[in-house]
């Protein structure tokens, strides 16, 4: 070095010690949602890994950086929380406890769908499944939509399933969530919060145009 070069400054970011929390996991995608509790509606971002869908992290948890959590409580961030009382908060993070969630509906607007982003790929064992038409009664929501089942399934076999929380699509919340939504493209609801589950009545007059 020669004399007239001022001292050399040290980079010492090499000595930072590597991010190691779940959330610096690159396989992470985060998931816009709006979650319904016994207690109040929380609205933000949830995750879900690469490959697996919003229903698959609700039901088994995620493992980011070889970690499992979000088996029994739901991380959410950038979180604004609406109390029955009508008073609002908002949080950085939160987690929710599963037991308490009535359900989880997915704001898709302007969202990649798991498929374009890697998730619920087709793969060799992937089949169609027959929509049902589907009213769920949760506390004080009214949840219609529609549920997937197997040509040769009944809801009442879905309902006896192990998983914790039921798929639905097309769905409309009466009433309206504090958030303000009513309309999802998906819905988890939780099995264990349910009081009925059934088929709504048909139209006749739209039967008799089929």
């Amino acid at each position: 070095m020669s004399a007239m070069e001022g001292p050399q400054k040290w980079d010492r970011s090499y000595l930072e010690p590597p991010d190691t929390s779940w959330r610096s996991d690159t396989r992470l995608r985060p998931v816009e949602v709006v979650v319904c509790t016994t207690t109040g509606t929380f609205s933000g971002r949830t995750y879900r890994l690469d490959r697996q869908r919003l229903l698959d992290a609700l039901n088994q948890g995620l493992a980011p950086k070889g970690s499992s959590i979000g088996r029994d409580f739901l991380p959410l961030t950038q979180v604004e929380v609406c109390s029955p009382d009508g008073t609002r908060a908002s949080l950085e993070s939160t987690f929710v406890g599963k037991a308490n969630i009535l359900f989880v509906g997915e704001r898709s607007k302007g969202q990649v769908s798991p498929s374009a982003a890697g998730g619920d790929q087709r793969g060799p064992h992937w089949r169609e499944k027959k929509p049902v038409a589907t009213e769920v009664r949760v506390s004080s929501y009214v949840i219609v939509g529609s549920m997937h089942t197997e040509a040769w399934q009944e809801l009442l076999e879905i309902l006896d399933s192990e998983e914790r929380f039921l798929p639905l699509t097309g769905v409309r919340v009466t009433p309206a969530p504090a958030a303000g939504d009513a309309e999802f493209e998906f819905v988890a609801v939780n099995k264990a919060r349910i009081d009925y589950l059934g088929q709504p009545p048909v139209d006749p007059l739209r039967s008799s145009l089929v």
